[in-house]
Formats: structure tokens, sequence, C-alpha cells
């Protein structure tokens, strides 16, 4: 992946998030069929699992249809199971695998790793200021 100069901002931050996604997805040679917009959904399974589709596409930030294509790929691959909430039978509940928890584990090392390798000649203050005025822009974001 060639990045592309770029001297803004928000610029350079959507590339790092581009160049992290490929990255991310090179690194997982055991799950080929690990599409590089699933790791998001997985991770959101990690903090609650069972959830209700509709909350997955809220809390992705994606329309339901799209995360009804992203189950079925995930389902068919082992990674996820849907079954029918007991309290509402229109409503699937989302629940990881062993295969989708064998897989969290991976994803967890490859970030890490990817955030040493990111952070690698910041000092402590550094990466903590980083962190910090990461969230203070997501915040002001959000607020808008």
């Amino acid at each position: 992946m060639n990045p592309v100069q770029n001297d803004r901002l928000m610029g350079q931050l959507s590339e790092l998030v581009k160049l992290k996604r490929y990255k991310v997805h090179e690194k997982l040679v055991n799950h080929p069929e690990l599409y590089p917009g699933q790791p998001p959904l997985l991770f959101q399974l990690e903090r609650e699992d069972g959830q209700s589709q509709k909350n997955l596409a809220e809390q992705l930030r994606r329309s339901p249809a799209t995360v009804t294509v992203m189950l079925k790929r995930m389902e068919t691959s082992g990674y996820v199971r849907r079954e029918a909430d007991p309290k509402d039978l229109r409503s699937l509940r989302v629940f990881l695998t062993d295969q989708g928890r064998s897989a969290l584990r991976e994803l967890r090392e490859v970030v890490q790793e990817m955030e040493r390798q990111a952070e690698k000649d910041f000092t402590p203050e550094e990466s903590q200021l980083m962190s910090a005025l990461a969230q203070r822009m997501l915040q002001n974001l959000r607020d808008s």
C-alpha cells in the first residue's frame, strides 16, 4: 500500500485508519475468510455477546442490511451464530463461537503489535497525549 502524501490532520488520520485496516487483514493469515470490516464486529460482540443485529448495526454505525451481510458471511465461516430472541421471535441475537473467540485473540495480538510499532519512538507522555487528543477530537465531532 503506497501512502498518499497528506498534510491535513483529518487526511492523515484517515490514512492511518486505512493502513491499520490493511495491515490487520494482511497479518490474519490464519483467518483469510475474515474480511477487513469484520474485526470491529467481533470486538463489539466481545464487549457484549448476544446483542441484537439492530444494536450491532447502531454500535458499528452501519446499516442493518450491511450488518446482515457481514453476519451471514461470518456465520458461514464459523465466527458467529445467530439465534432467535426468546422474548421477540422477530429479532435475532448474535453470539461469538469458539472460532470467533480464537480469531479475537489473534486480532488483539495483531492490533497490540501494530500499536507498539506505530508508537515505537514515542515517549510514554507522547503516547498519552496522542490518546487524549484523539479522544477530544472524537468528542468534538460527536457533539457537533
